[in-house]
């Protein structure tokens, strides 16, 4: 008896434009994970080159210089820091659970992560880079408008606010200012954690009360003109 042997399905070849996506993303993955481990200054593109297991030639083919790099491992870090469908609660939430499923998501997903704090440092390190703080001018424009967009769909009483961009820049420099603290103080202590948790629930409170004044305000003014004041 002879056995029939199936022929190999063979996976299709990858087209050029592919394969440098794919070795692009690579090198930003380990330009992160030096940034993170080490420090953006050791971060070179030679040490890129030696953590990827390539060379220093082959590096500077995608990417010619490491202000250039930079930029993009910026761009890779803000996209995947804002998840829009797990950041934004749901509009069918009351109030006060919508402020605090926001919050905890809003730490959770990008201030909390060590990325946020990679950004940082490439943002310091980067100063007497025009051509990068250009960049990281422009990133940090569209990430605002993006982040203005979701949070006055997810709280629409604060939308009318007279002060809703002075308390959206409120909300997210808190939560930018802890996320920052982390660079000083080692997270996984209990004290620390402890503290973030009550700062957290604080700005929750805040973000919550606004909304109940907001929507109780209309009511209120009904109020007042049935009863001639």
């Amino acid at each position: 008896m002879s056995l029939r042997v199936s022929p190999q399905v063979r996976a299709p070849r990858r087209t050029h434009a592919e394969r440098s996506a794919a070795t692009q993303q690579h090198l930003i993955a380990t330009a992160i994970e030096v940034i993170q481990s080490r420090s953006l200054e050791e971060m070179s593109i030679h040490e890129l080159a030696k953590s990827a297991g390539m060379t220093s030639g082959a590096v500077q083919h995608h990417f010619e210089s490491k202000a250039v790099l930079m930029m993009r491992v910026l761009s890779e870090l803000i996209e995947s820091g804002v998840q829009g469908g797990q950041l934004w609660p749901a509009a069918t939430l009351n109030a006060r659970d919508r402020a605090h499923q926001f919050v905890q998501a809003a730490w959770a997903l990008v201030y909390a992560q060590p990325r946020f704090i990679v950004a940082w440092n490439i943002y310091l390190g980067c100063r007497n880079q025009p051509d990068v703080l250009a960049h990281i001018a422009q990133l940090r424009q569209a990430l605002h408008a993006r982040m203005q967009e979701g949070f006055f769909e997810a709280f629409p009483e604060l939308a009318d606010a007279p002060d809703r961009t002075g308390f959206l820049g409120l909300v997210f420099s808190s939560l930018r200012g802890m996320g920052m603290l982390q660079l000083f103080s080692p997270a996984a202590e209990r004290a620390v954690q402890a503290a973030q948790e009550a700062q957290l629930a604080c700005l929750a409170d805040l973000i919550a009360s606004r909304c109940e004044r907001a929507s109780a305000a209309p009511t209120a003014r009904v109020g007042r003109r049935r009863a001639g004041v």
